[in-house]
């Protein structure tokens, strides 16, 4: 399966995961991302010098750069020289390259919609207004895309063209850390206050267990993160139970990250289509997402460490076996060989 993978030059977590996912899995110089991108291959000085790498850096490959010109891809196009067309991203900038090529495309394309909006493209019309949204509706008039892949799905979505693709983890840069390790945190959530649940998180939780101590404090901003990298991963090991509430959309790399590090997950109850998702009660825990039974069950989980630890170490397991960014990949591809019949 030879792939043309059409991306956004921002950062953009869910197209970032699925390509470094398909470049593992497929042969070498399958999958070619148009217009190349910078952070697949290097590693910009400024972020890394001040610790900001992660999570801009979930596409960075090992392969070699290419970075073919616009005639090119063209040409390509025109004789089929690919099996599939991926837009890897919601962004504008992403969709005007896909019409730039879009009369050249003679094989299905497919959408990868990492947006907050549950709306089908909704973010077009977030980040770029009117005229982005009515372009991504022209181009499908136009040509239909043949599959659709969605991170914010909502539970009453029975599109079969649509499927739930939300984030997963890239495991060798959320490092996998021991559920035994010593826990010297009860109750972690740092957060930018993006929704009302996690302002509502940050009220119900002020001046309670050790949060103040620990940071978890309303008034964050990314840029003046205290924890990063390494020291953010091994500061979720360190914690008993490590909350995860949603942000602009439900689905957010911290409730991925959680169980990955060796700790307990306490979160919402989702209001997406999960894949293989963690189970109440086995995997993780979910409170009301009013966040009404919040502390009673942070109580509950702070008192009775066996069964927490069992929930945490059963957590780990569950997203190492369904919820990499391979693992993804993976059920990328057999969807699209199941719907397209392309192998």
């Amino acid at each position: 399966m030879k792939i043309l993978f059409v991306c956004s030059q921002e950062f953009d977590y869910l197209q970032d995961l699925t390509y470094v996912g398909l470049k593992e899995i497929l042969e070498k110089d399958s999958v070619i991302e148009f217009p190349c991108h910078w952070s697949y291959y290097r590693k910009k000085r400024f972020f890394w010098s001040r610790g900001l790498e992660y999570p801009r850096n979930l596409g960075f490959s090992k392969g070699t750069e290419s970075n073919p010109t616009l005639n090119q891809i063209k040409k390509e196009l025109a004789k089929s020289g690919f099996d599939l067309v991926i837009l890897g991203s919601a962004k504008p900038d992403a969709l005007r390259t896909l019409e730039q090529i879009l009369e050249w495309i003679r094989v299905p394309w497919v959408f990868i919609d990492g947006g907050d909006w549950q709306e089908v493209g909704g973010d077009f019309r977030r980040t770029g207004g009117e005229p982005i949204w009515k372009l991504f509706k022209s181009i499908c008039e136009k040509k239909a895309p043949a599959v659709i892949f969605k991170r914010e799905l909502s539970l009453n979505n029975r599109d079969e063209n649509v499927f739930p693709f939300p984030f997963s983890v890239h495991a060798s840069k959320v490092p996998l850390l021991p559920i035994d390790s010593p826990k010297s945190m009860d109750v972690v959530f740092w957060a930018v206050e993006s929704s009302s649940a996690r302002k509502e998180a940050f009220r119900l939780l002020n001046g309670k267990y050790d949060c103040n101590k620990n940071g978890t404090i309303a008034g964050q901003t990314f840029r003046r993160y205290p924890l990063r990298g390494d020291a953010y991963f091994k500061a979720l090991n360190q914690s008993k139970i490590a909350l995860s509430f949603r942000g602009e959309g439900f689905d957010t790399l911290r409730y991925w990250e959680i169980p990955t590090c060796g700790s307990f997950l306490l979160s919402e109850q989702p209001t997406i289509q999960i894949p293989n998702n963690f189970e109440y009660g086995k995997h993780s825990i979910f409170c009301k997402n009013d966040l009404s039974n919040l502390t009673e069950l942070i109580d509950y989980y702070l008192k009775n460490e066996t069964e927490r630890k069992e929930i945490a170490l059963a957590g780990q397991k569950h997203l190492l076996q369904y919820h990499t960014h391979l693992a993804r990949a993976n059920y990328f591809l057999e969807i699209i060989r199941d719907k397209l019949k392309i192998s």
